[in-house]
């Protein structure tokens, strides 16, 4: 991108000018955290401008063309076919076991990729398929009940199709499964597809353990939110991506994804072109620091009175803690205290939800009917803030 290199000099030296002014590391940080969104903001500000210059609908004259040059040729938007991307996840993603097919599909979220495999599985037969979900990430069980009459929900026994979550966490409760096991119960009850949600594994999910241990003909798909482990913490765009094994089901999911709107707009594709975006190498850095830090944190809290348990534990690896904390009444008021400890020790370590990215967040969170829990996203960035979390949860007190 030669054309940014005048933002990017611009860039580089007020943040130098900065650094060289700061008095302490902690200030520092915070520079470094605004910096980090500066750099977004020139790199998405390209995006926009580059995709704006055609129309949805391109007409004759108008070449959909990104930042990096590269041409898009659509009619119109809802049909663009992100072949470049779905090219490079070939590269990003571990080499599927001899005698196993693969293929990428991409889609506008996670929730649209689960959508439109359900879709597929779900228009095959007229009788319900029976379907068991090993998990319960929410947004999966409320989009499964808009499937009734199209699935028979089973809770044990024999199952046409698993939704298998390695990594789940109710608030409650912290587990785990394990993909051998999903494996060797998908051959004993001859279970024909298996759905894997390795959003919260990132990219060394062990995939292959599934598709080795797996005997006579199955379909697997495997899915991802693209936006929480893949791109640095930079969010660039919500992507959710699919990986098919076993089937030839790719061109048919396309074709879904084209009847439902559920692919990526042009400026999300864009948007993703930025190289770091399905790069093994430094996806697997991010990921390392982020799970060595949430595993650091929920280590650090274990022995504090307030809480009760944290997750994940052991050797298990997430990219958040949970926290129960001993008494129900104690999440009153836990928002504003952990802002006002943060904010006397100048940490940055902000209020937010899902995912720490490359900072620091917390969050109470509060299901309906459920006890609330606290959960805490430690980013990608070590120095003195994450220090300074750490101590604040080994000493926190109401």
């Amino acid at each position: 991108m030669p054309s940014l290199a005048p933002q990017l000099g611009a860039w580089h030296n007020r943040l130098e000018k900065s650094l060289k002014s700061k008095s302490s590391p902690l200030v520092a940080e915070s520079t470094l955290d605004q910096a980090a969104l500066a750099l977004r903001h020139v790199w998405l500000e390209a995006a926009a401008s580059a995709t704006s210059k055609s129309y949805r609908s391109p007409s004759e004259g108008e070449p959909p063309i990104t930042p990096t040059g590269q041409f898009h040729n659509f009619g119109y938007e809802r049909d663009l076919q992100p072949t470049g991307l779905e090219s490079r996840c070939v590269l990003f993603f571990d080499s599927p076991p001899p005698g196993w097919t693969q293929e990428h599909v991409l889609f506008s979220s996670g929730q649209a990729a689960m959508n439109a495999v359900l879709t597929l599985l779900s228009a095959r037969q007229e009788q319900p398929l029976r379907l068991r979900h090993d998990g319960c990430y929410f947004e999966t069980v409320e989009l499964l009940g808009l499937y009734a009459g199209r699935f028979e929900t089973v809770s044990r026994g024999g199952a046409d199709i698993v939704i298998a979550e390695p990594i789940w966490c109710n608030g409650e409760v912290f587990g785990t499964e394990s993909l051998k096991a999903v494996a060797e119960r998908a051959n004993s009850e001859r279970t024909a597809s298996i759905i894997i949600d390795s959003t919260l594994l990132g990219l060394d999910d062990g995939l292959n353990v599934l598709l080795s241990a797996l005997h006579g003909t199955k379909e697997v798909f495997r899915l991802h939110s693209g936006l929480k482990l893949f791109q640095e913490g930079l969010e660039l765009a919500d992507v959710g991506i699919v990986s098919v094994y076993g089937s030839m089901m790719g061109d048919e999911l396309r074709r879904i994804r084209t009847l439902q709107g559920s692919g990526l707009r042009f400026a999300d594709v864009a948007a993703l072109e930025l190289p770091v975006f399905l790069d093994p190498a430094a996806t697997r850095r991010y990921e390392g620091a982020i799970f060595q830090h949430n595993a650091a944190l929920a280590g650090a809290a274990r022995d504090n009175p307030l809480i009760a348990a944290s997750y994940p534990t052991g050797r298990h690896q997430a990219p958040f803690v949970v926290f129960n904390l001993a008494s129900a009444c104690s999440y009153d008021g836990l928002d504003e205290l952990i802002a006002v400890e943060a904010g006397a020790r100048s940490l940055v370590f902000t209020k937010g939800g899902s995912f720490g990215f490359r900072g620091h967040r917390f969050e109470t969170v509060r299901p309906d009917g459920k006890t609330p829990f606290l959960r805490v996203a430690m980013g990608k960035r070590g120095g003195p803030s994450l220090e300074g979390v750490l101590e604040l949860f080994r000493t926190l007190a109401l």
